[in-house]
């Protein structure tokens, strides 16, 4: 009898643990499943992939991956246990387990998270061949085309645009957007790899299509803040230049067309700014749009470059902003603010 009461202890012993195991879990304490530590040779499987995760959110690598072996061992060899792994074997800096682990749980569960994990084991060993091979695979069979999906997406696209190569980034972002209409960044980057091709009318139908997202006040908060959207971007010297449409078009003087930034041979700040806007037209011969140069306090420079209308292209539009920033061009009138 005195075996039967020891033994009836001990399963309500475990049970209490194993419910504070899963509230704490779920509560995300991670720190209170980790004092539950010694308790773990009464642990499920799950309950030791949970403590596993749990020193990993603490950033414990090495226990976490104890753990994670020890729930493999208990039976539970959910894939996300093999994920979670890898996940802590390529902070280690473990690539090729790590790897080995990433392969298991996409096996069992091609999940977009996984493979986006496993490209950046590869980007972090700077092995570009299979960093596309990988993320070709994913675009293909990842299961679920969430947000791990769009950020796949992203870096197939940037890599190629990375490399110059504007036709497949191009055709990344065109099959993502229709599988994912409303995934607003990838209008941005597909309009940028087709202005960079000089695909200036196709880059603007998928401009318009956001413009009717700006209308509709669909799109996020920056782009209904600043009321543009970044278009092309090319290289003057070491510096790059950004440009930026306007959603609106412009009726009154002094509202703009574009704005371009200079940024910094470090990429971090902007140097200086430029605005296409429109400008009286006296005579039907003078140009609609001018080009100006904001300045840091408030006011600006005025160039004498003009654009009849708004039929140029982006490839005249950097022509002219690369003559001014080599000097080609002397400031035709300033103004300052009182």
């Amino acid at each position: 009898m005195k075996t039967f009461y020891i033994s009836i202890l001990m399963l309500c012993s475990s049970l209490l643990f194993s419910q504070k195991v899963e509230k704490f879990f779920k509560e995300e304490k991670f720190k209170d499943v980790i004092a539950l530590e010694k308790e773990s040779l009464n642990f499920t499987g799950e309950e030791l992939y949970q403590l596993g995760f749990s020193f990993f959110r603490e950033e414990k690598d090495l226990k976490a991956i104890e753990y994670y072996d020890k729930a493999l061992e208990k039976g539970y060899d959910n894939p996300i246990v093999f994920f979670h792994k890898g996940l802590s074997e390529m902070y280690l800096k473990k690539y090729e387990q790590s790897l080995i682990n990433f392969d298991k749980a996409i096996k069992e569960a091609p999940l977009a998270e996984f493979y986006h994990e496993k490209i950046r084991t590869y980007y972090f060993q700077d092995d570009k061949k299979n960093v596309e091979k990988t993320f070709l695979e994913a675009l293909e069979k990842s299961a679920e085309k969430d947000e791990w999906y769009t950020k796949i997406v992203i870096i197939a696209g940037n890599f190629y645009y990375t490399e110059k190569d504007f036709v497949k980034s191009e055709k990344v972002y065109v099959d993502a957007i229709k599988i994912l209409p409303k995934e607003f960044e990838l209008y941005s980057k597909l309009i940028k790899s087709l202005n960079a091709q000089n695909k200036f009318s196709e880059a603007n139908l998928y401009f318009n299509k956001m413009k009717i997202f700006y209308e509709n006040k669909e799109l996020p908060k920056d782009e209904m803040e600043f009321k543009n959207l970044a278009v092309d971007e090319f290289a003057w010297k070491k510096q790059w230049v950004n440009v930026h449409k306007y959603f609106d078009k412009p009726k009154n003087m002094l509202d703009g067309l574009y704005i371009l930034y200079l940024i910094d041979e470090k990429g971090e700040k902007v140097e200086r700014r430029f605005k296409i806007e429109k400008t009286l037209q006296i005579e039907k011969t003078d140009p609609e749009f001018v080009i100006c140069e904001e300045t840091n306090d408030g006011g600006h420079k005025t160039y004498p470059i003009g654009f009849k209308d708004d039929s140029f292209t982006l490839e005249n539009l950097r022509g002219e902003i690369i003559k001014i920033l080599d000097g080609a061009y002397k400031v035709a009138g300033t103004f300052k603010p009182n």
